[in-house]
C-alpha cells in the first residue's frame, strides 16, 4: 500500500504541474497554425546559410511551437523551398528555445536556473551541429521528401487550413483554434500520462541503491535517460517535471540527456517524419541526432554539471 501511495503521489504531482504548461503550449501552437499563413512564415527564413542558421536557432522564441507540432511545420518549410538543413535546425531548436518550455523548466527546477541555461545552450549547439552536417552532406527537397509529399500545396494537417476557402470570419478562426488545440492536447497528453506513470513506476520499483550505482556510470545513465526520453515522448512544455523526479538519484548530466534529446527525437516525431520523408533520410537523421547528442552531452555535460 505504501508503494501504491507513493506511485499515485508522484503521478499526480507530475501531471498537476505539467498540464497547465502543456495547455498553454498547444494553445499558442494552434494559434500560430490558424492565424499565421505558411507563406509569411517561410519568408522569415533567409536563403543564405549563415543568417538562415541564426534565424532557425532563435525563431522558436517568436514562434513557440513544441516538438508535438514542429514536424509538420518543418515539413511545410522544406516544401516551400527553405533549405532542409535550416528547416531541421529550426525543428530541433524551437522546442527547446520555446519561452513556455524555458518557463516550465525554471518552474520544475526552482533555485537552479543553470539547468535551464544548460538545456538551452546544449540544445542550440547540437541543433546547429546537426544543421551544419546536413549542409555539408547535401540533400535536396526532392531527394528527401516522399513523392506524394513533394508538392508545395500539400497540407500535412489535413484540416483545410491552407485551402482557398480559409475561414475569414473571426468566429470561424476561433472555432478552428480551439478544435485544433483540443485535438492536439488529447493527442500528446497521453504521452505525458504514460511517461509520468512509467517514471513513477520506476521510482517505486527501483531501489535507491540501484539509482546511486547507475548515477556513478555516466555513459550508461546518459544512454538510459536518452532512451527514456525517446520512449516517454513527453511534450517539451512538460517533460522537465518528469526529469525532476530523478533529481538526487542520477547525475545532472544524465538528466540533461532527457531534457535535450527528448524534444529533438521521440516516438511520435519519428512516426511523423516517416509519413513525409524517405525512410533512408529519416534513419540517417535520427542516427545523426542521437550520436551528436550522446557525444556532446557525454564529453561536456558531465564535465560542467
Amino acid at each position: 500500500m505504501s508503494g501504491i501511495s507513493t506511485f499515485s503521489t508522484i503521478v499526480t504531482s507530475i501531471l498537476m504541474q505539467a498540464f497547465p504548461f502543456m495547455l498553454i503550449g498547444v494553445l499558442i501552437s494552434s494559434a500560430l497554425h490558424v492565424f499565421v499563413p505558411d507563406g509569411w512564415l517561410v519568408k522569415i527564413f533567409p536563403t543564405k546559410y549563415g543568417l538562415g542558421f541564426i534565424t532557425a536557432m532563435f525563431a522558436g522564441v517568436f514562434f513557440p511551437v513544441c516538438e508535438c507540432a514542429i514536424v509538420p511545420v518543418m515539413t511545410r518549410l522544406v516544401k516551400k523551398g527553405v533549405s532542409p538543413a535550416i528547416a531541421i535546425t529550426f525543428m530541433l531548436s524551437a522546442p527547446i528555445i520555446n519561452p513556455i518550455v524555458i518557463i516550465s523548466t525554471l518552474y520544475a527546477f526552482p533555485g537552479q536556473p543553470e539547468v535551464t541555461m544548460y538545456r538551452v545552450c546544449f540544445g542550440l549547439g547540437i541543433a546547429l551541429l546537426v544543421g551544419l552536417v546536413l549542409m555539408i552532406t547535401g540533400g535536396s527537397k526532392a531527394a528527401i521528401l516522399l513523392p506524394q509529399n513533394s508538392a508545395d500545396d500539400v497540407c500535412d494537417c489535413c484540416c483545410g487550413h491552407h485551402d482557398a476557402d480559409l475561414p475569414v470570419k473571426m468566429f470561424d478562426k476561433l472555432k478552428a483554434l480551439f478544435l485544433h488545440a483540443g485535438e492536439e492536447f488529447f493527442s500528446v497528453g497521453k504521452y505525458l500520462v504514460i511517461g509520468a506513470a512509467l517514471t513513477s513506476l520506476v521510482r517505486v520499483l527501483t531501489p535507491n541503491d540501484a539509482f546511486k550505482s547507475l548515477g556513478a556510470q555516466n555513459a550508461l545513465s546518459l544512454l538510459l535517460m536518452m532512451t527514456a526520453a525517446f520512449l516517454f515522448s513527453a511534450c517539451s512544455t512538460s517533460d522537465a517535471f518528469i526529469a525532476r523526479s530523478f533529481m538526487n538519484q542520477i547525475s545532472m548530466g544524465a538528466i540533461m540527456g532527457f531534457l535535450v534529446f527528448g524534444p529533438m527525437m521521440d516516438v511520435k516525431n519519428i512516426l511523423m517524419l516517416f509519413a513525409s520523408f524517405k525512410t533512408g533520410f529519416v534513419l540517417k537523421l535520427s542516427l545523426l541526432i542521437f550520436v551528436l547528442n550522446y557525444v556532446v552531452l557525454y564529453f561536456f555535460a558531465f564535465l560542467l554539471l
